[in-house]
């Protein structure tokens, strides 16, 4: 376990997952994908890849990809060159379920970003609010589905990455936004609105708490919502 990755940091990395759109291919850990890597994957796992080899040369040839458990290995492994393999901690989804020392069912899952979340044979992060960030399948790349309820996997069990270091998320609001004081009335809600991907404040790091909300910003902040509420991605 590496003191310098903690379960914050997976959360974050599983965000930027996100962002960037990286696609799924068994086998990979956030490598950008390449015709020599898809052979190699195609040869090494058989149908698992073969049977999807269009889409994937059509969709995710040129970028980052990952199945289920590379997004966790992505992070584990990532350099500022990318990631570098190390077989040290080369588990699979169960094998990191079952290495796991702190774990329980789903129902007493605490309110930690950076868990994972798991069902047999499948894996994701746990990244908080009641949202998961996972590798969910070739055709859907990473994903961001909700934990429980419509549109979410069967998960069963969370766990504590045992390559990881659990920290406290310490969240000040002041840092979220530099007009925004802990003092104000609104600080939490506006932290937790940026936290959940519905405002983004500024360039300039402010957020101009008392200014006034023009249509377009209405506009996306409805979309926003609507995808944060439904788990439906609408505008990619």
């Amino acid at each position: 376990m590496s003191a310098s990755k903690t379960n914050l940091g997976l959360a974050e990395h599983a965000e930027m997952a996100l962002s960037q759109k990286w696609g799924y291919v068994l086998g990979t850990w956030g490598q950008v994908l390449t015709p020599t890597i898809l052979e190699q994957k195609r040869k090494q796992l058989g149908a698992g890849v073969e049977q999807y080899l269009d889409f994937i040369k059509e969709h995710w040839l040129g970028q980052r990809t990952v199945d289920c458990i590379g997004l966790f290995k992505s992070y584990f492994w990532w350099t500022p060159a990318g990631p570098i393999y190390d077989a040290k901690t080369d588990l699979n989804a169960d094998g990191m379920y079952n290495a796991a020392k702190i774990k329980g069912s789903l129902s007493s899952l605490p309110e930690v970003p950076g868990l994972g979340v798991h069902k047999p044979g499948h894996i994701g992060v746990y990244v908080g609010n009641g949202w998961v960030i996972e590798s969910k399948g070739t055709k859907n790349g990473v994903v961001k589905t909700p934990l429980k309820g419509i549109g979410a996997n069967a998960w069963t069990h969370w766990l504590e990455c045992p390559f990881v270091t659990y920290v406290k998320e310490e969240l000040s609001m002041g840092k979220v936004f530099k007009d925004v004081e802990d003092s104000r009335w609104s600080a939490k809600h506006i932290a937790a609105a940026k936290e959940l991907g519905l405002i983004s404040g500024n360039p300039d790091g402010t957020f101009n708490p008392s200014g006034t909300l023009t249509r377009e910003q209405a506009a996306v902040l409805m979309v926003k919502l609507y995808e944060a509420v439904t788990g439906k991605q609408v505008v990619k």
